[in-house]
């Protein structure tokens, strides 16, 4: 029996020896029992417990995988599998026969490649290519499914052992149909890139098979979507100190009869790598290292960091501000006057000449442009979906507030101006109010970087 933060996993050779022949997965829901679990399928706790190997069943936790030992279970080959430590998913569905695309859509899987010793994965037949499952969701009937998959309704009530009675979390098999673990109206969900590193943005598209007014969280933010070449599409970004782990984005899709349904997706974060640097500050400036003072600025950016505009300014990869070399990287971890290295880069710093020219990097709209104490004369540009540019220390204002600007227009001029010791060019990149690496936006390559050209997921 392996034990972890206080869960407790069945051993991989009891859960697979004793799997019952009639079986379905099911996710465990706040507030729900094994004995609630276990009126629903009509089947025992012990059984249950016996075939999750749990000692306790007051052990159970919000969204545990439960192996369920039911006369109701639609498909009879289906098996289970616990992954062991160092196993990977392909060795899973090469031992098994089950082809990779498959086996991940069986077990809701985006991202195959992470998983976690002890997790449970459902074993689709390999030999059985005869339809999918399709998990019940509030307000759903079998008449309703057949409808919608244009499947037979009474070849599907003889698929699932004569019943025309569903209930939400029971599993239906649907003929024909190809595997699919999303309820509807979720028909397909694209994270890019996975795993998204620390300091990255992530581009998040929804399908729908109806208009649906869709939200969603991600690192305790809201994910807002906007609507696009007929998919829903969200920009989030992973600060830079957002600890690496497993994270529970949710989405809530809400039809015109207002009635929401909701998902939860798993996104990982992985770890950056970043320097260290020490910052010396002049003494004629280092009272800008007040922290009133700097808590006060920062009120000013948080306003307009958070801007929403639902028309997308960027197209294909940004543009570099200025032409030169990068002095600076974002992420840098940063001691002032020998200080503890608490605070970090939040952009890339450019090393170039008092009074050159900044051009924009996409099209977009200035939404600040004033001289402020730390961050010197500063503009902020907003290039639509969340996504916004600043440029510090600046001499220089070539653009005001309100005015729309081109990919490579000059908005204003390199200087020294606010917590600065040399003519530099501090560039920044928001993404749903968090700052982001901005060499990220810079590759040609960059996820969402064939949006534009009808072939983004």
């Amino acid at each position: 029996m392996c034990t972890a933060l206080g869960l407790v996993w069945p051993a991989p050779t009891a859960a697979q020896s004793e799997q019952p022949p009639h079986s379905m997965m099911h996710v465990v829901q706040a507030g729900e029992t094994i004995f609630s679990i276990a009126s629903r399928y009509g089947t025992t706790v012990d059984a249950i417990t016996h075939a999750n190997g749990i000692p306790d069943p007051r052990n159970i936790y919000t969204g545990q995988q439960l192996l369920i030992p039911s006369s109701l279970g639609p498909v009879d080959a289906w098996a289970a599998h616990i992954v062991r430590p160092g196993e990977t998913f392909s060795a899973i569905a090469s031992q098994y026969g089950v082809d990779v695309s498959r086996l991940a859509l069986s077990n809701q899987l985006i991202n195959p490649h992470l998983l976690y010793a002890g997790q449970v994965l459902h074993l689709p037949d390999p030999l059985d290519t005869s339809g999918a499952l399709h998990a019940v969701q509030p307000g759903e009937t079998l008449l309703g499914l057949a409808v919608h998959y244009g499947v037979p309704f009474q070849e599907l009530v003889e698929l699932n052992h004569d019943s025309t009675l569903v209930a939400p979390g029971q599993w239906v098999l649907i003929p024909g149909a190809q595997p699919a673990w999303m309820p509807l109206p979720f028909t397909d969900i694209d994270l890019s890139p996975v795993p998204v590193q620390q300091g990255e943005a992530m581009l998040v598209t929804v399908r729908t098979s109806q208009p649906v007014e869709l939200t969603g969280s991600l690192f305790d933010r809201p994910l807002t979507f906007f609507e696009e070449g007929g998919a829903y599409r969200g920009v989030a970004g992973a600060h830079t100190f957002t600890e690496p782990g497993l994270y529970e984005m949710t989405l809530t899709a809400t039809n015109g009869n207002g009635e929401p349904v909701s998902l939860n997706v798993g996104v990982v974060v992985v770890a950056e790598h970043n320097g260290y640097e020490r910052i010396d500050v002049p003494p004629s400036r280092s009272n800008l290292l007040d922290p009133q003072l700097v808590a006060a600025e920062n009120a000013t950016i948080e306003t307009v960091r958070n801007t929403l505009t639902a028309e997308r300014g960027w197209h294909g990869p940004f543009q570099q501000p200025v032409d030169a070399a990068i002095s600076s990287y974002f992420g840098t971890r940063r001691s002032y006057d020998g200080g503890p290295y608490t605070s970090y880069h939040s952009g890339l710093d450019f090393r170039i000449g008092q009074g050159a020219a900044v051009r924009a990097p996409a099209d977009g709209t200035v939404v600040l442009a004033e001289p402020l104490a730390v961050r010197g004369n500063a503009i902020v540009v907003d290039h639509g979906w969340g996504v916004l540019t600043g440029y510090w220390h600046l001499s220089a204002f070539e653009v005001a507030v309100g005015q729309t600007v081109q990919q490579g227009q000059i908005i204003g001029r390199v200087g020294n101006t606010g917590l600065s010791t040399g003519a530099h060019l501090h560039w920044e990149v928001y993404a749903g109010g968090v700052s982001v690496n901005p060499l990220q936006w810079l590759a040609a390559s960059y996820p969402w970087s064939t949006l534009d050209a009808g072939t983004a997921p």
